[in-house]
């Protein structure tokens, strides 16, 4: 085999690869682990109906390959989400509301754009989270920046927290709405796709999270 027909076999594994994965996580997603086959899945991405086998060996293994790959979606993007917070923490200059605003405003579109990652973590809480205890991740992004933040609060004018709790409000307050998006934030007639809306919530996230961190008689 010349190497001009090894890159091009190498290309064409790549792009079924990626089709496989993303044809799995759409139906992963929308149906749940047991009710979506290999072979739906193939047809889904244009492949023959063994090739998703082929690649990653088992259905358990496609589902794997699917988490693995929207959590490090997730973590890059928390991870720029949370940037500015972690530039506040380290560098001591600008403002710190305006680094939170930028992380929760970062972190609901993400969300957002990637409604896949959502549906997945629902599925996998109602399963028990099996799959996703055993799938390889990398999740501490915000954990590691309210971290950066908690070690220079006694110097910063920050309120001592507790890490959990701020990154259990953070979530609350960010991905939890969006797993009821036709049931609570309808009946509030909160639509988070609405820009104007997305900023209104975003501020009341905003303000949570200062009163917990902010120290007030400062």
């Amino acid at each position: 085999m010349t190497a001009e027909a090894a890159s091009r076999k190498t290309r064409d594994a790549e792009r079924s690869q990626s089709a496989i994965l993303a044809a799995a996580e759409q139906l992963f997603a929308q149906h749940g682990f047991e009710e979506t086959s290999l072979g739906d899945i193939g047809d889904a991405a244009d492949v023959s109906r063994g090739t998703p086998s082929y690649f990653f060996g088992s259905k358990e293994g496609l589902y794997a390959a699917v988490l693995q790959r929207v959590f490090a979606e997730r973590q890059r993007a928390t991870a720029e989400a949370f940037e500015p917070l972690v530039a506040w923490s380290v560098q001591r200059s600008g403002s710190l509301e305006a680094a939170i605003r930028h992380a929760v405003e970062g972190y609901l579109g993400f969300l957002l754009a990637r409604p896949e990652f959502v549906l997945l973590v629902q599925r996998e809480d109602l399963s028990g989270g099996e799959h996703l205890r055993v799938a390889a991740r990398d999740s501490r992004a915000m954990t590691e920046a309210f971290e950066a933040l908690r070690d220079v609060a006694p110097s910063r004018g920050v309120r001592a927290f507790k890490v959990d709790d701020a990154v259990m409000l953070f979530v609350s307050l960010t991905f939890s709405p969006l797993t009821q998006r036709a049931t609570f934030l309808a009946a509030l007639e909160r639509d988070l796709k609405n820009r104007a809306a997305r900023r209104r919530h975003a501020a009341f996230v905003v303000d949570q999270l200062m009163y917990l961190v902010a120290d007030q008689s400062a």
